[in-house]
């Protein structure tokens, strides 16, 4: 649930334009030499009423031997996962949200934890990331999402007896968390704000988009663009390091015979520095997959 919020932080909400006959479902074939993987987007949030996944997706992963997800659910849903979340996001002793942020900015926080029932006491010990994440599952909540598609593979996974791969770390996943503390107090809660007001509409575009395969429309209506403007740290850290690190560990789990399928954060399929770019830079081919191609 971390890195969705984290992706959160600066949104801005803009026209999607992909032509229709560039669309598809949300899963591509990587092929070189004779060796294949399937590579789905996934969206961390949805509703009840926006699953199953598209039927390509279905597709890879009833064919797939192994599937791969950003990292290891269980782990970061362990009592120990959330102590050092909880540590590592602690105000020092006898300081106070408060004191971190401007006074404007603080009024805003209070309005909205008025309007929209948010414990803001309950923060008051916390640095801005932590509250800006928490705001955003918050209203995540209020609207009906839960779920997402990293969820609801680790579930089918776990049960169909499937192996499954993990393209890093809870400690990875920390550090990324982490450098949100560097970030200026008064911009991270604006940026999350900003978000929360245009959130409701943002959404059903966005689970549209994701459905259509549309990662550049997606990309640019999530801002990511903006973040890379307006967030340059968290954007080469987030996206740029992220990809350059799962990149051969992709390689490495591309099979002759049954293609594996890796599932990646939409945001990782969009843009200039997306997987796709990386693959298709490196020689080799990236078509979509479309259910009933195989």
């Amino acid at each position: 649930m971390g890195l969705w919020m984290i992706r959160r932080l600066a949104v801005l909400v803009v026209l999607l334009s992909l032509a229709p006959w560039l669309q598809a479902d949300p899963v591509w074939e990587i092929s070189k030499d004779g060796k294949r993987i399937r590579l789905g987007a996934t969206v961390h949030f949805l509703r009840p009423a926006d699953l199953p996944p598209p039927s390509a997706m279905q597709q890879a992963y009833d064919q797939a031997q192994q599937v791969y997800l950003e990292s290891n659910l269980a782990e970061s849903a362990s009592p120990a996962f959330s102590r050092r979340l909880t540590q590592m996001m602690m105000q020092p002793a006898g300081r106070t949200l408060k004191e971190d942020l401007s006074d404007p900015v603080w009024r805003q926080l209070q309005d909205y934890a008025a309007q929209a029932n948010f414990p803001l006491a309950t923060y008051q010990s916390f640095k801005p990331a932590m509250v800006s994440m928490a705001m955003t599952v918050h209203e995540l909540g209020r609207q009906g999402f839960g779920r997402g598609v990293d969820e609801y593979y680790f579930t089918r996974a776990n049960q169909h007896g499937k192996a499954m791969g993990f393209l890093e770390s809870s400690d990875t996943l920390l550090s990324f968390m982490a450098q949100l503390n560097e970030e200026n107090s008064d911009a991270l809660i604006e940026s999350s704000l900003e978000g929360i007001e245009h959130m409701d509409g943002m959404m059903e575009e966005a689970v549209n988009a994701w459905r259509k395969g549309d990662m550049d429309g997606l990309y640019t209506l999530l801002g990511a663009d903006e973040m890379e403007a307006e967030y340059p740290s968290i954007y080469r850290n987030l996206i740029i390091e992220r990809n350059r690190q799962w990149f051969p560990k992709i390689q490495q789990a591309m099979a002759a015979d049954t293609p594996n399928l890796v599932l990646v954060g939409a945001l990782h399929l969009g843009g200039p520095d997306s997987l796709q770019v990386m693959f298709e830079e490196a020689g080799y081919q990236v078509v979509p997959f479309n259910a009933g191609s195989e």
